[in-house]
């Protein structure tokens, strides 16, 4: 019975913290995600970072918001497309890309 107590309050943990997930704004979702390939042709428009202390269970949800902040960033640079250099949870969350403002008929798709 004390296991599946426990088993209950751990789904129940991954639950509420994974709904701690940030929701990106209408711009951030213009921006995608793409390769160095992809980006060819593109102007770089800057370089964007974002953090989370979320880590360790709720990896998954900080990570996400560690991007969203960096979308947001690349959005207000007029950015169409992010390169991630780095997605990361340790002591908190961190994801750090490259920022690029690409013609959409100039993406080159895999």
């Amino acid at each position: 019975m004390r296991t599946c107590m426990l088993n209950i309050a751990c789904v129940l943990a991954c639950v509420l913290l994974t709904a701690c997930a940030a929701a990106p704004s209408r711009e951030a979702l213009t921006v995608h995600d793409a390769d160095a390939g992809m980006v060819h042709g593109c102007k770089f428009v800057g370089y964007v970072s974002g953090t989370s202390g979320w880590s360790g269970l709720a990896a998954d949800a900080g990570e996400s918001n560690a991007q969203s902040e960096a979308r947001e960033k690349a959005a207000r640079l007029g950015a169409t497309d992010i390169v991630w250099q780095t997605v990361h949870s340790g002591w908190g969350s961190t994801a750090n890309g490259n920022a690029y403002s690409c013609p959409r008929h100039a993406i080159a798709m895999p």
